[in-house]
């Protein structure tokens, strides 16, 4: 009877608050993003000017230049791929990696940026594009046609449009919830250990934030932390994740302060390609550390 009671609590919470305006969105290949015209020598010219930013994108603003270069050609060339999957990540990173949680309204706009950056480099798959362009087909469900070749446009774009949902109301949130995991799904589906074990450590996150009554599970959550972990032992984001979203629920301090002083304790370069990356999860490691006493109050 007290769980019966529960659920139709639940129940009536949920409808009231979908009863309720969700945040909504023009999709990304619906919006007007055009810009001047480059020759093919000035989009060359571009690109590696971008490309040689995005080398130094552990500075902001080297980061911040870089997505202007790639903003120039995208919106000269909209079936420009690398450009669109630069822009979708490069946001994805500059909100997530360089600004503070403090600074949350700029964070989901930068989130939101990259969505619609994201859902255009999907909409240069002809294909793709053809089946959802007039809203017919909902992005999830034409997901069939993207290839392993746009793999990392699917996965920037979940990310993004899930931590743009998850920290604008409850309504966003579960509006876009399966949206995001069919997304995830379809990035596993295509590369299993795509960005160091990326799917797995989104199902680590997924089944330690969902409240038991609808399917979380530490258990769960643990086993694919563990093998994320086990597959890219060298990428930091893991663990950084993995003591914040499960160590955390599950009261586990000693383990929480041990895994994030590992954290600090590692190379950042071990991953050449990612060094930035990590250097940056250093920092939230270092960050959660000193809140430690106000995360186990």
């Amino acid at each position: 009877m007290r769980l019966n009671a529960s659920l139709v609590a639940l129940s009536l919470v949920v409808s009231a608050t979908l009863s309720g305006c969700a945040l909504t969105r023009t999709m990304g290949w619906n919006q007007d993003k055009s810009g001047d015209t480059l020759s093919e020598a000035e989009q060359k010219t571009v690109i590696a000017s971008g490309k040689s930013r995005w080398a130094k994108r552990l500075d902001r603003a080297e980061l911040e230049l870089a997505l202007k270069d790639f903003e120039k050609v995208a919106t000269a060339n909209p079936n420009h791929y690398e450009s669109h999957a630069y822009l979708v990540r490069g946001y994805y990173l500059l909100a997530d990696g360089h600004l503070p949680d403090s600074e949350m309204n700029e964070k989901k706009r930068l989130w939101e940026i990259g969505t619609s950056w994201g859902e255009r480099a999907l909409a240069t798959n002809t294909a793709f594009r053809e089946k959802v362009k007039d809203g017919k087909v909902a992005l999830e469900d034409a997901l069939d046609l993207v290839t392993k070749d746009q793999v990392d446009a699917v996965y920037w774009t979940a990310t993004n449009l899930g931590k743009w949902a998850r920290n604008s109301n409850i309504t966003t949130a579960l509006k876009y919830k399966t949206r995001v995991k069919k997304m995830i799904e379809r990035v596993q589906a295509l590369d299993p250990t795509f960005f160091h074990g990326a799917p797995d450590r989104y199902w680590g996150a997924y089944y330690a934030t969902l409240p038991a009554l609808f399917g979380g599970s530490l258990d769960k959550s643990n086993e694919y932390f563990q093998k994320s972990m086990k597959s890219a032992p060298n990428y930091l984001g893991t663990k950084v994740l993995y003591a914040d979203a499960l160590l955390r629920k599950r009261g586990d301090r000693a383990g929480f302060r041990k895994t994030l002083e590992q954290v600090l304790q590692s190379k950042p370069d071990a991953l050449a390609d990612l060094a930035a990356e990590n250097t940056l999860e250093q920092r939230k490691a270092k960050d959660l550390l000193a809140r430690e006493a106000e995360l186990f109050d």
